[in-house]
């Protein structure tokens, strides 16, 4: 079939790639039985063909989506995508994001990663400026499946917390929750795991999650000048560390090392 460059294609060329597409030919076929690029032959398949999207499937273990659950809670962000056009009849995208460091979470938003790939979504990591590394998901099932466990107002990071009182949660879930704000939000020092928030019902969720699996706890509030919010600090104390660990722990491969190291000093000391 001979074409002109640039030649702009018929309702009969249309109708035909139609044809050949219904009769299972391949994108490469079609290209060169009509002499056109692989590009506007796709370009016009998607009209009729659209893409599917795939089904969100929930077959993650409750702690591993209590994992997921928690990390989003400490570093996750959710905002709706016009299109590019900026046509709101046109719809747009749910957008996901987990924000993490590239220098210390590179594994971990790996990890992160895998787990959105078992619940049949398509993550893919953004590495941004100053040292950033997101995993990024485009996916309304996805936001509401979230939302049956967290809520939160007009400011996400002051107020997000866990949807119901604790009893609503299954242990594995609590468990994992706790491991994937930790993971995100939380911190080591000589003697302590700590997390800091400036969610306090989110410090509260927490702290109720350790003392429920018999963890030594304190809680401090650090008040700072200016317009900064009050800083909420959980700690496990020193003499629950093992047991932390032992219970909780992390994914976060560098603090999962980190506590494995503290942990052996402890052990040398005693």
């Amino acid at each position: 079939m001979e074409r002109k460059p640039n030649q702009r294609l018929s309702q009969k060329d249309k109708l035909t790639i139609k044809e050949l597409t219904n009769k299972g030919k391949s994108l490469r076929n079609i290209s060169k039985i009509m002499n056109l690029g692989i590009t506007t032959i796709y370009y016009q398949v998607r009209k009729f063909k659209p893409k599917r999207k795939k089904d969100f499937i929930v077959n993650l273990s409750e702690e591993k989506i209590g994992e997921l659950i928690g990390a989003f809670a400490g570093d996750g962000s959710y905002y709706y995508s016009i299109n590019s056009k900026g046509d709101i009849k046109r719809g747009g995208q749910y957008k996901i994001r987990y924000h993490l460091s590239l220098k210390d979470d590179r594994p971990y938003a790996e990890y992160l990663k895998n787990l959105l790939i078992k619940l049949n979504l398509n993550p893919h990591l953004i590495i941004g400026k100053n040292n950033t590394i997101n995993v990024s998901i485009s996916s309304i099932s996805y936001i509401n499946f979230i939302k049956q466990y967290l809520k939160w107002d007009e400011d996400k990071t002051l107020s997000i917390r866990l949807r119901n009182n604790l009893n609503n949660y299954s242990n594995e879930f609590l468990r994992g929750f706790a491991r994937g704000l930790m993971d995100t939000d939380g911190f080591l020092n000589t003697g302590n795991a700590i997390c800091a928030c400036i969610s306090k019902k989110l410090i509260d969720n927490l702290s109720a999650i350790f003392t429920k699996f018999g963890l030594s706890i304190t809680r401090t509030i650090n008040i700072r000048g200016g317009n900064r919010r009050p800083l909420y600090y959980v700690r496990v104390r020193r003499e629950s560390l093992r047991k932390y660990h032992n219970f909780i722990s992390f994914s976060n491969e560098y603090k999962h090392k980190a506590i494995i190291r503290i942990l052996g000093k402890d052990l040398k000391e005693h």
